[in-house]
């Protein structure tokens, strides 16, 4: 063979050598994108449908109470049954007693008969419902009537589909797959188009791209409801765009081996999600405590609870594996491990000190789940503890997740259980947190506490916090204490509580309670080179 020939077939062998591993790339990027999106429309359909079937739920047990108590229809005593059961829901607007299409009066003590009209349809369990009914007052948000058995309750229908998303262009709705043309009781975002509903089989879900959108679907295996998630598939395209704009132009200077570089990458991060999985259905996860003292007399008081997770005989740090688990809503289950494990070890605590005082970290997830005030029941029940021995904590963001999160506060702090707000002053909404919410501990972050005695432009900022907390009556917890300086300080301005490496490391139950006993940390703080 010539050279030039040589040449000419080493130039091929050596562009299909690059050009078939990138191809191999950009198709596998536009796999895996339309993969994510499809399970991210999944998700968030099974929120909605999870949403719908607690409110159901909620209405199922107002009709069995109202309709088994045997009290006289619309009398005192029914009235007052239907407000106890409109305040002890979360989903429910009002509860009221009906006639055909005659309300004759609800939990809002209305007794003035009004006419809802004929029902918008009916479903194949026989439930009326009226959609977007308005009952003469001057609301605006969607509010659906649904009716059985002589018992009416009125649903917010858009706290149904008010979750977080992330994209603006996602729309969602809640439809009757037994209705003609599936009628739906709430909608939100893009126009859906008819084509869209096709039915699943019940209990099931699909997914499918149609028309440059991914629609996903999740019907009730129980209910007559469908959740419908749509998403434009804008986004893949910008990925895959993105993936060959950047695997091209570098695969010229390093070929296959970059090639792999992103695979071996892509396959990390996408299994990742599936470890953590398993690691919180098995319990993988363990904790420490970091303990808590009193500034004034160094006295340890209490600790906050740590998760910790180790893989492989190495600890992955908090930072790497909770955004994760949030973004795949796994984060409930690592609490729901966390709790377990403070039901084992809170005993050990008390019997040390009965007032000893420990901090869970809850997430934003978890203000919007309702089970998470059955979680925090059952540790009371597990462990004989007061609800003084535990406060929850949870940072500004997860406090500023709607109605719901407000519900399930409200719902923790009815059981005598103290809230915190962690990482005060790090995200854009501290002081509406402080005026809107009923909190009664603030944490102050470190990054505050590592200004004190500096000329930090922002060491001024804590003695604000600290002012500002004086003011609303709240007790305060400083994090990361680390110099004998910062604790004279915190000390000297009234800030009760503190902790960090100055008091000591996160410890193990048996360490801490060792220390509990040998009342190491009562007589006065160590110094952090002892700590460390």
């Amino acid at each position: 063979m010539r050279p030039r020939h040589r040449e000419r077939v080493a130039l091929i062998v050596g562009c299909v050598a690059f050009v078939v591993p990138v191809w191999i790339s950009v198709h596998l990027a536009w796999n895996q994108a339309v993969s994510n999106e499809e399970e991210t429309g999944l998700r968030y359909a099974h929120d909605v449908m999870r949403r719908s079937e607690d409110a159901s739920q909620q209405f199922g047990n107002a009709v069995q109470r109202l309709n088994h108590d045997h009290l006289r229809g619309c009398s005192p005593e029914e009235v007052e049954l239907m407000r106890q059961i409109d305040i002890g829901s979360s989903h429910l607007q009002m509860v009221a007693r009906i006639s055909g299409t005659v309300i004759e009066c609800t939990s809002l003590g209305t007794v003035r008969p009004i006419d809802v009209g004929k029902p918008t349809l009916i479903t194949e369990g026989g439930v009326q419902e009226w959609i977007d009914v308005n009952l003469g007052t001057k609301q605006t948000d969607q509010l659906a009537l649904v009716a059985r058995d002589g018992v009416a309750v009125l649903i917010d229908s858009s706290l149904v589909i008010d979750i977080q998303k992330e994209g603006q262009d996602v729309g969602l709705a809640l439809v009757v797959p037994s209705s003609k043309d599936h009628v739906r009781i709430v909608q939100s975002g893009s126009a859906f188009r008819p084509e869209w509903f096709r039915p699943a089989a019940r209990g099931g879900a699909i997914s499918f791209m149609e028309d440059g959108y991914t629609v996903s679907q999740v019907r009730s295996s129980t209910l007559d409801l469908a959740a419908v998630s749509v998403m434009p598939r804008f986004e893949a395209y910008t990925h895959v765009r993105r993936s060959a704009a950047v695997f091209v132009p570098i695969g010229l200077l390093c070929g296959c081996g970059l090639s792999w570089a992103v695979m071996y990458i892509a396959r990390t991060r996408s299994s990742l999600p599936t470890l953590l999985r398993t690691a919180a259905r098995r319990s993988h996860f363990y904790v420490e405590y970091q303990p808590v003292v009193e500034t004034v007399t160094g006295r340890c008081i209490g600790a906050e609870t740590l998760v910790r997770w180790k893989l492989d005989g190495a600890v992955i740090a908090p930072e790497s594996f909770v955004p994760l688990a949030e973004e795949n809503g796994i984060i409930t289950q690592i609490t729901a491990n966390v709790i377990r494990i403070v039901a084992r070890d809170l005993p050990r605590m008390l019997q040390q000190d009965p007032d000893f005082r420990l901090a869970i970290n809850l997430s934003a997830a978890d203000l919007r789940s309702t089970s998470t005030i059955r979680l925090l029941k059952d540790l009371l029940i597990t462990t004989g503890a007061s609800p003084r021995n535990i406060i929850v904590e949870a940072t500004e963001h997860s406090f500023l997740q709607g109605p719901e999160s407000r519900r399930v506060i409200a719902g923790i702090r009815s059981l005598g259980f103290e809230v915190a707000i962690d990482d005060f002053g790090t995200g854009y909404s501290s002081l509406s947190c402080l005026q809107n919410l009923d909190l009664d501990i603030l944490k102050i972050d470190k990054a505050f506490v590592d200004t004190i005695g500096t000329d930090s432009d922002t060491s001024q900022v804590v003695g604000h916090i600290i002012s500002m907390a004086h003011s609303l009556r709240m007790h305060m917890v400083a994090e990361g204490v680390e110099t004998e300086l910062q604790a004279r300080f915190l000390k000297n301005r009234g800030v009760e509580f503190a902790q960090g490496w100055l008091y000591g490391r996160p410890l193990s139950i048996d360490l801490l309670c060792g220390q509990l006993e040998e009342s190491t940390l009562v007589e006065e703080p160590v110094g952090l080179q002892a700590a460390v």
